[in-house]
């Protein structure tokens, strides 16, 4: 019977056993189901039993423009509105249970293109563990200035809830789950022939398709030409410390106020942790004993 199933709980815990993983790697929360958008400036909490983003609300709704007018952000600027960084080549990511090594081109002659795959590699788990491994070609990052999160930290309804502050959005993406047999899996993004460009457009776009020799842990795959699965998203939240100090001065602006809430100690923006108990390799909870000592009063003479 395979250890793994696509399937929630209570027959799979597959889908929050991969986001620890990435979590325990990156400080970001995978995304189970890529095609599926997760927004910048979306705010809740993650479901504990699934490791979804349960989301509330989004900052950039009508709902929220009077958090942003008390705040100091004028709704109708684009102040607060995400941005969006330079494309990047490929971002890989594995846990550290997982080793890249050396892959042997010519064992896969037989697969065309290999050769020429913009991303490729070979993955080795370590036996007796479960390994995760995160691929996105052409990874596009969104993200929340630090000058809107210097004003956004001051919203105390904000306070409560998870923030998305950043998302990788990618026209491919692999995601791979091993077993415990140690699995040596190889994975390559392979062109395929050219799409053919409708009339009245200028050239065609050449296709991909992935390709994997996984036979034991679950992989998933997509690729489309463009941006359109987000795998990977940053997810922070505001944490005071225990000692607060005095008020910021109004007259800050939102640098200054990002400065006053990260370095002069009133708050910080920081991951939240995933909210469940460490994961075992199958992907259940490490069972947590609590030792009880003996009623002392039991034993006490008269």
């Amino acid at each position: 019977m395979p250890m793994w199933s696509w399937n929630t709980q209570p027959n799979s815990h597959a889908q929050r056993k991969f986001i620890e993983l990435i979590f325990d790697r990156t400080g970001k929360y995978a995304n189970w189901d890529p095609p599926s958008e997760i927004q910048v400036g979306s705010y809740g909490r993650i479901d504990k039993a699934t490791g979804n983003l349960a989301v509330e609300g989004n900052i950039y709704s009508d709902k929220f423009k009077h958090f942003l007018i008390d705040a100091g952000i004028d709704p109708d600027s684009d102040e607060h509105h995400a941005k969006d960084c330079p494309d990047e080549s490929e971002f890989t990511t594995w846990s550290k249970n997982v080793k890249r090594v050396d892959m042997n081109v010519e064992s896969h002659a037989g697969v065309p293109g290999i050769a020429a795959a913009s991303i490729k590699g070979t993955w080795q788990v370590k036996k007796g563990t479960t390994g995760a491994v995160l691929l996105m070609n052409n990874p596009r990052m969104k993200h929340i200035t630090p000058d809107a999160l210097g004003k956004l930290a001051s919203i105390k309804f904000l306070q409560t809830m998870h923030l998305v502050t950043k998302v990788f959005y990618c026209p491919a993406f692999s995601l791979y789950l091993s077993d415990t047999s140690g699995e040596k899996i190889t994975m390559a993004l392979l062109a395929s022939a050219p799409v053919v460009a409708p009339v009245g457009t200028l050239e065609a776009k050449a296709s991909m398709r992935w390709w994997s020799d996984t036979q034991t842990g679950l992989a998933r795959h997509g690729c489309k030409t463009e941006h359109c699965f987000t795998p990977l998203y940053e997810l922070l939240h505001v944490r005071h410390p225990r000692n607060r100090r005095s008020s910021p001065s109004p007259e800050r602006t939102g640098e200054q106020l990002l400065k006053f809430w990260l370095i002069e100690g009133h708050a910080r923006w920081v991951p939240p942790p995933v909210p469940w108990a460490p994961l075992q390799e199958d992907g259940t909870e490490v069972p947590i004993y609590i030792h009880q000592d003996a009623d002392s009063s039991d034993s006490e003479e008269e």
